[in-house]
């Protein structure tokens, strides 16, 4: 093998699995948390100059104003539904096609693997998120009650 196949079989064999494990989590975890910063800032900017604007302004209340709204139980848990709904179909589509392309023979064994062992993971990933939605309703269906009431 020359060296230039070695290389790019080095890059495809070490540098892309460490790019997307790796770097990859790294980076959308550090753009999430900048993301709030600035979203931090920019309300403590708004707040001081409120202040010398006006220095008998209630503190307090101007932040409550300013907070973003909380999300309620029921919105909560009808995102967990969704988002583990979505999963599990990505991860049952997968597992689809890993099988429609098994019995087609037109991909390598081990690459066929990985198609397996990743639709297996998502769909297991969504099963557990909706579990936790269906025991989190039953667990809070008196907090869910209660809020709805609160509401009228």
């Amino acid at each position: 093998m020359n060296e230039i196949t070695w290389m790019f079989q080095l890059l495809s064999d070490v540098m892309v699995p460490i790019g997307i494990c790796v770097v990859l989590p790294i980076s959308i975890v550090m753009l999430y948390l900048r993301a709030r910063k600035h979203e931090t800032n920019k309300r403590t900017e708004i707040l001081l100059a409120a202040i010398e604007k006006n220095a008998e302004i209630d503190v307090e209340d101007f932040l409550a104003k300013m907070a973003p709204p909380k999300k309620s139980l029921k919105q909560m848990l009808v995102t967990k539904l969704m988002w583990g709904s979505i999963i599990m179909a990505i991860g049952l589509a997968g597992l689809v096609y890993s099988v429609y392309m098994d019995f087609l023979g037109g991909m390598p064994s081990k690459i066929l693997g990985e198609y397996y062992l990743i639709s297996s993971i998502l769909l297991l990933v969504g099963v557990a998120i909706l579990i936790v939605f269906f025991v989190s309703k039953k667990i809070l269906a008196k907090e869910l009650q209660a809020e709805e009431e609160q509401k009228k």
